[in-house]
């Protein structure tokens, strides 16, 4: 008999087999020759967060397994791709089927700090396989959670609020009110935020938890307005801030003179919004379409196949999917218990990387943008949306490693 979950998974694997074949994704092994190397790219195809990754993250995904030749350790390299629905209900069963019965040998993406987490709770348990986590956000991957076959590839909660939270207080910005979803990504955004403007001498006046896909966000919005705050800190991407923007603007917060920083921001999401009610929105972000002439010319690529520009969510994709797979060429093997310090040890060669490293915690850390949309006359060509107020150090962007984890040697 079928376990209930599992068969949702199957359904929702199944739904997405005719999508997979439109992106020249494989679903399936070939029947010929070596048993194929198997990449299980699970995330969130359906709800609040599919502009950010989506079937764009197949996309980048396929695109980095093209780039480096479409074979590994001889054998032919093949992307599954399913919904996890940002259940860990769904995505904990799919992540076991794969390991366990498809022999994938590593699991990318994983949208939603709760699946996430879920995922290295069954990750623990076989050491041989690896995660690789470029979309989630929660410290906690590369804290208390951490695992020696695990890398959280994608910046986490501090990295993306604490510097815009510090700089906009510096600026006059003293008084915050905050925005949070109401998941295990909700506290960390609140702390990482709360230092960077206590760092500046401002302060908290309000803060709010909002539902993961909430909807109708008014409520939020009319509580931020009454707190009087000269900054709204917002702690999510996808639909939920899309929404927060637009109703912000319905009742008047930016003429009023509120400012947004937004504590994650996607390029997805100011398509969604429009550039005219983005315009003066302030962020971090790790890098950016038109960074350089190679990333110019990657997005370029990706849009071809996605009908859309990337995210700098889809550009972690590409990214930690080629340089697994130089690890895996480098190592000899997919066990995750070589192939993982191989990561760690080898040079982070991708265009849209500079000066990276994965530390003893298996966090990558890297410099970040300190970013502010441009209003549409300020844009000089097509997709000049940013302009990049400055740089932040890996060292000054990312929290020190955290005791809590186990991989973290005691000084």
């Amino acid at each position: 008999m079928t376990h209930p979950r599992l068969g949702r998974h199957r359904r929702a694997f199944i739904s997405l087999a005719a999508t997979a074949a439109l992106l020249g994704v494989s679903t399936s092994a070939s029947a010929q020759g070596n048993a194929p190397f198997k990449i299980g790219m699970a995330t969130d195809m359906s709800s609040a967060y599919s502009d950010i990754t989506g079937k764009g993250s197949a996309i980048a995904v396929q695109m980095a397994i093209d780039d480096f030749g479409g074979n590994v350790l001889g054998r032919k390299i093949e992307l599954l791709v399913a919904d996890h629905q940002m259940k860990p209900s769904v995505g904990g069963p799919l992540i076991t089927q794969w390991f366990d019965r498809d022999g994938v040998s590593v699991v990318v993406s994983l949208a939603g700090s709760s699946v996430a987490l879920a995922a290295n709770a069954i990750a623990k348990d076989r050491p041989n396989r690896t995660l690789l986590h470029t979309i989630p956000l929660s410290s906690e991957l590369s804290g208390k959670s951490c695992l020696p076959n695990a890398v959280h590839w994608a910046p986490d909660s501090f990295a993306l609020a604490s510097a815009v939270t510090r700089n906009i207080t510096e600026q006059g910005g003293k008084n915050w009110f905050l925005m949070v979803q109401d998941t295990a990504a909700g506290p960390p955004a609140r702390a990482a935020a709360t230092a960077g403007v206590s760092a500046a001498g401002g302060k908290i006046l309000g803060d709010v938890r909002v539902p993961f896909n909430a909807g109708d966000v008014s409520s939020f919005v009319l509580q931020a307005q009454s707190s009087r705050a000269q900054v709204l800190g917002v702690g999510f991407g996808g639909n939920d801030l899309v929404n927060i923007v637009k109703a912000s603007h319905q009742f008047g917060l930016q003429k009023a003179g509120t400012r947004i920083a937004a504590l994650v921001f996607f390029s997805t999401d100011l398509l969604a919004i429009g550039q005219e009610s983005a315009a003066g929105i302030t962020f971090v972000m790790p890098a950016y379409n038109d960074m350089n002439d190679q990333s110019k010319a990657w997005a370029q690529r990706f849009e071809k196949l996605a009908g859309k520009p990337p995210s700098w969510g889809h550009m972690a994709d590409y990214e930690g999917t080629l340089h697994y797979l130089r690890a895996v060429r480098a190592a000899g093997t997919d066990d995750a218990q070589k192939v993982v310090p191989m990561m760690r040890s080898m040079p982070i060669d991708v265009f849209s990387v500079k000066d990276a490293q994965i530390r003893e915690d298996n966090k990558l850390v890297r410099p970040m943008y300190l970013t502010r949309v441009k209003a549409p006359s300020a844009s000089k060509y097509p997709g000049d949306l940013y302009e990049i107020i400055g740089q932040v150090s890996a060292k000054d962007a990312f929290a020190p490693m955290n005791p809590a984890c186990s991989l973290v040697k005691s000084k």
